[in-house]
């Protein structure tokens, strides 16, 4: 009889903690975040120049290359409707959205 209360209770004691539900930390988002644009990062050269303004029209501060590694702290568009992109490396200026990775 003993042997059945104990049984028992151990069976009372199993449903009960099946019975208790997990709950996670966060909740799952039920629609995706929305797309931002990066603040400044790295992007990749097509060999276009760097220009001392945002437009076509100004000079050519440094010309870079194919593949080249460019760093751009923020991107503006321009009278024409153009973006353009400020860099700081590898020289200071502005280079088209068209030159390098990063999206126009």
């Amino acid at each position: 009889m003993r042997i059945r209360m104990l049984a028992a209770a151990g069976v009372l004691v199993g449903i009960a903690l099946t019975g208790t539900a997990v709950v996670p930390a966060h909740a799952v988002p039920t629609q995706p975040a929305a797309v931002t644009e990066a603040a400044a990062g790295w992007a990749t050269s097509i060999g276009g120049p760097i220009r001392s303004c945002a437009a076509a029209s100004c000079g050519v501060v440094y010309q870079t290359s194919y593949g080249q590694d460019v760093y751009w702290d923020r991107s503006q568009v321009n009278s024409a409707g153009n973006r353009w992109y400020h860099v700081t490396s590898p020289a200071t200026g502005w280079i088209y959205c068209g030159n390098i990775s990063a999206p126009c």
